[in-house]
Order: C-alpha cells, then structure tokens, then sequence
C-alpha cells in the first residue's frame, strides 16, 4: 500500500531537509559562532522547540549540515572525476567546474575559527569525513596521473593541497579589479600546476 504522503515519517523528514538548508545558508554566510538556534528556528519559520526535537543542540545540527555537505561534494567529485577518465587536466577542469557550481567551502575558516568550538569527537569526525569526501579523492587522481607517467613523482597529498587552496582562492581573487571569470582563472591555475612557470 502506497504510503501517506502526509504521514508523520515524510513530514518530518521534509521538515529535518528545510532545517538543513537553512542552517546551511547561516553557516556559510556568518560562520558557526554568531549563529544562534533561535536564527535558524526563523529562518526555518517553525519554534525552537520543534528544531530541538531535530536536533538537541546546534554543534549536532552543525555537524549534520556540514557532513551532508561534504557527502555532496563527494558525489559531485566522484562524477566529475568518473566522467573524465585517464586525463589528469580533464579531470581536474571537471573537478573545478563541480567546485564553482557550489557555494564556497571556506576550509581556512572552518578549520581555524569553526572546529575549535565543537568538542574533539566531532572534530576529529568532520575532519576525517572533509578528508574522505574531498582530499582523498584528488589525492587519487594525482597518484593515478603519476601512475600511468603523466606527471611527475610529486607527493599526492602537496598536490591536492595546492589545488584545493587554488579553489580555496576564488571568491577573493575574483573580487580583484579587472578580474578574469572563475573558470579562466581555475584553467590558468591548472596549466601553471601541470605546465610549469619556468620557460623551456
């Protein structure tokens, strides 16, 4: 038998998904410290009593947006990188162009200003979920690169750290006068890491 559509279940995970979108919106523009569950519980329109029964408290709620977050960008990775197999460059401008079409991660912010509020449990949780989801993932391709002689023998991990810091780079660059678009930018960036600065 088909299931109700206003049963309680779907209600209240519809309810839990408008939750997440809109402390992700708060989080991302004014940080994990000035946001308050009373902000949220407006944003949403419901009262703080129902977002408690959701979430016990905003380092959970936190926790829960941020994990979603980075579970989508795995999937987008895992696309862009699928879609582009045994190029490195493909690759990476697919990977970049995944990376536009999302709201900025801001990791320098989020390291150093959001994750030194949460407890340690939870902190060593997103770390290594950040780290599953997104570092290892472009770690793989320059190991794979390296592998079929494409690039050089270059540690992996000092690879996907220069490009995510690239990536990292883009809303402030593009902010700059006469700035380029973000995907000239990303490609520019991508040539300098494959091709070099130095002339023959």
């Amino acid at each position: 038998m088909p299931e109700d559509r206003n049963s309680p279940k779907q209600v209240s995970s519809s309810g839990r998904e408008r939750i997440l979108d809109e402390a992700e919106h708060l989080f991302h523009t004014r940080g994990y410290n000035p946001v308050t569950m009373r902000d949220i519980a407006q944003a949403v329109g419901i009262r703080q009593a129902s977002l408690y029964y959701h979430f016990p408290s905003k380092e959970q709620l936190f926790v829960a947006v941020t994990e979603r977050m980075f579970e989508r960008h795995r999937m987008g990775l895992q696309q862009a990188i699928s879609g582009n197999e045994d190029n490195l460059r493909s690759q990476l401008s697919a990977i970049s162009a995944w990376f536009i079409s999302q709201p900025p991660i801001h990791f320098l912010s989020m390291v150093h200003t959001d994750m030194p509020l949460l407890d340690q449990e939870n902190t060593a949780r997103l770390s290594a979920c950040s780290s599953e989801c997104i570092f290892d993932p472009i770690c793989q391709i320059f190991t794979q690169a390296q592998q079929r002689g494409e690039i050089r023998n270059v540690r992996p991990q000092l690879l996907a750290g220069f490009f995510l810091s690239v990536i990292e780079s883009l809303p402030f660059v593009t902010t700059l006068a006469n700035a380029a678009p973000k995907e000239f930018i990303v490609n520019e960036m991508i040539a300098v890491l494959l091709d070099g600065l130095m002339r023959d």
